[in-house]
């Protein structure tokens, strides 16, 4: 990453430039996306968005496609992030191959003489330009961003109001020329502790040390209006009456990505499709009739006639354009089907397919809960950055996201809408499960009192997207319990295993009650690099190793560290987690591997409550579970 100075223009940057530090491609479209705040090497700084991007980003080796995931987010095109290429002889990058950030939080702090102040007033940029340093001792301190800054809920993001803080309650409010000291008190590490103080201030009755302490507070800031700044965008939106909140740079809350994904299966996995995905930046602005002749050099290319090209082209207009629009719901239904057969497409012209799966039957002592097993020995998916939020996460499908960010409950990435986003591929396997749906069936119909349960845990999600302002097109139902939680239970349970971490796995869905029933899980490697990528979650759907580590899993979900309190837990106590009996102890995983949040678990449904009110869906197999471990 290369930093843009605030003053510099959205023109051509320099050729060369110092870099600030590095960030994996995958973690532009997550954690380290547009908006977020990243600590690197030489400070604190923000991913610049996409028109800045645009600078550097163009080449059509970086474009990658995913027919149905542009579809639901309405563009042409992903962007991969791009790969630094170092000046020989210096340490150096080219400007067109960083990614755009700017410091943020502007206001840091001497790590020396406790000073708090911006480029300029007091400090001053060092000669790699990132760093500021502190002009009080001879330019060879370095300063470190200020810990913390102020969000309001439609993403706006500023510093601190240090020097309004400072002067709360002073006649006359803010002095001429403040200094601000940031210090503590030194009798605890509590917020309560530390405190701002105007050194300029002269009077006792004006030099008052204000506490840190209640800063934190739902309203501690009211009197401060929102600015409108967006950092990310250098610009500000005027009129904004959100009430502003602070919160600490590094915590999780400042930056909630919205993140769509979409799995590569057939056609668009096929290896004909990937040949002419490859030349659609030129086939798209070519009229039908001219087609033939401009894909005869491709043909040529990789041996494959034209017709088969022509078709396989076709083929890709009519998923982004033919028939109803997509939405994720019929995406997932999409990807069920494809997890639900074999498939093992040809490689043609050198290229090989992005999709080969193989079903199994369940081993014995599974067949009654589950009816399919799935080796997916290659998988592709996409994930896309559409926008992101702030203080608090904004779930929303990916065919809704322009709809969110036109209301202004998810920040843009730009200022004027663009026809591509943030991409990333994660290629790697997965073994996929799936209930048998008359087991399931018959297992709600049978516990009645498993209603009422589930039934809080609805109602609680339902008023958190009402006062949070957005829509669910989903309810929370005993499938879905049962489907979330056993994915949990058995991602942990490979993790400890198989040698995998637990961040290097992830889960996806495919629970529906209305319409097409589905209940089944994917477990994929859902991490760019190489770990889990060489046939180790292939190798587990074998029934000689599945039949034992399901049983161990189940046998693990009877027993929790935290019991008895966890397995008691009232779902009406869950609070902003909705879930039942679920902790770090038995069901909870990193937050990249769980597609909602860490919420919607209840350990219960798989092992029966505490009360004995009604079975877990296992309950029958648990004995054997136990034996088996």
């Amino acid at each position: 990453m290369a930093r843009r100075p605030r003053s510099a223009p959205a023109s051509e940057p320099t050729d060369a430039v110092e870099p600030i530090g590095t960030v994996r491609r995958s973690q532009l479209v997550s954690s380290f996306g547009i908006g977020a705040i990243i600590d690197l090497e030489k400070g604190s700084f923000m991913p610049m968005g996409l028109e800045d991007w645009e600078r550097i980003n163009s080449l059509p080796s970086l474009r990658i496609g995913e027919e149905r995931l542009q579809s639901m987010l309405g563009v042409s095109h992903f962007r991969l992030g791009p790969v630094k290429e170092q000046i020989a002889g210096t340490t150096q990058v080219r400007a067109r191959s960083a990614a755009p950030a700017v410091r943020f939080p502007e206001w840091h702090e001497c790590p020396k003489c406790h000073i708090i102040g911006r480029e300029g007033t007091p400090f001053e940029l060092a000669d790699d330009g990132a760093r500021l340093r502190c002009t009080a001792h001879g330019g060879k301190v370095f300063t470190n961003p200020v810990r913390f800054v102020v969000a309001c809920r439609r993403g706006h993001l500023s510093d601190f109001p240090w020097e309004w803080w400072a002067h709360r309650g002073c006649e006359g409010g803010i002095c001429q020329r403040p200094l601000l000291r940031l210090g503590s008190r030194g009798e605890s590490a509590s917020l309560a502790d530390l405190f701002v103080v105007c050194e300029a201030c002269s009077t006792p009755e004006r030099k008052t040390m204000q506490s840190l302490g209640t800063a934190f507070g739902a309203d501690a800031l009211t009197g401060w209006t929102c600015d409108g700044f967006r950092p990310w965008l250098h610009d500000r939106q005027a009129d904004c009456r959100e009430q502003v909140r602070a919160l600490q740079r590094g915590a999780s809350n400042v930056h909630f990505g919205v993140v769509g994904s979409a799995l590569s299966i057939p056609p668009a996995s096929e290896a004909l499709t990937q040949i002419v995905e490859q030349s659609r930046m030129y086939l798209d602005g070519v009229p039908e009739a001219a087609l033939p002749s401009v894909l005869a050099g491709v043909s040529q290319t990789y041996g494959v006639a034209v017709d088969q090209l022509l078709a396989a082209y076709r083929r890709l207009r009519s998923i982004e354009v033919g028939g109803p629009p997509l939405t994720d719901k019929i995406a997932r239904e999409q990807e069920y089907d494809a997890l639900s057969q074999d498939r093992d497409d040809p490689i043609v012209g050198g290229v090989v397919p992005q999709f080969q799966n193989e079903i199994f039957d369940p081993p014995p002592a599974l067949s009654h809960w589950f009816d399919l097993v799935g080796a997916t020995s290659r998988l592709r998916e996409v994930r896309a950055l559409a926008g992101f939020s702030r203080i608090e996460p904004h779930p929303v499908s990916p065919e809704r996201v322009r709809q969110a960010i036109a209301e202004g409950k998810v920040s843009p990435l730009s200022k004027t809408e663009r026809t591509w986003l943030p991409g990333a591929e994660i290629r790697g396997e997965g073994i996929f499960l799936r209930f048998r749906t008359e087991t399931v069936d018959k297992w709600i119909d049978d516990n009645p009192s498993l209603a009422g349960r589930v039934a809080i845990l609805e109602t609680r999600s339902r008023q958190i997207a009402e006062e949070r302002g957005y829509e669910r097109d989903y309810t929370i139902t005993p499938r879905l319990l049962l489907v979330h939680s056993f994915a949990h239970a058995f991602i942990r349970q490979i993790s400890v295993e198989c040698g995998y971490s637990a961040s290097a796995l992830r889960e996806r869905l495919f629970v529906s009650d209305t319409g097409r029933t589905m209940n089944g899980v994917l477990i994929y490697t859902g991490s760019p690099d190489s770990e889990g990528s060489l046939g180790g979650l292939v190798r587990l759907s074998t029934p000689d190793l599945l039949q034992p580590i399901v049983l161990r899993t189940l046998a693990n979900a009877g027993w929790c560290g935290s019991d008895p309190v966890c397995l008691e837990t009232d779902p009406a106590q869950s609070g902003d987690r909705i879930s039942g009996a679920a902790c770090h102890c038995c069901l909870l995983l990193p937050e990249t591997a769980c597609e909602r949040f860490n919420r919607e678990l209840d350990r219960a449904v798989l092992v029966g409550d505490a009360d004995q009110s009604f079975a877990g869906f296992f309950g029958n197999l648990m004995p054997e579970a136990e034996w088996q471990s």
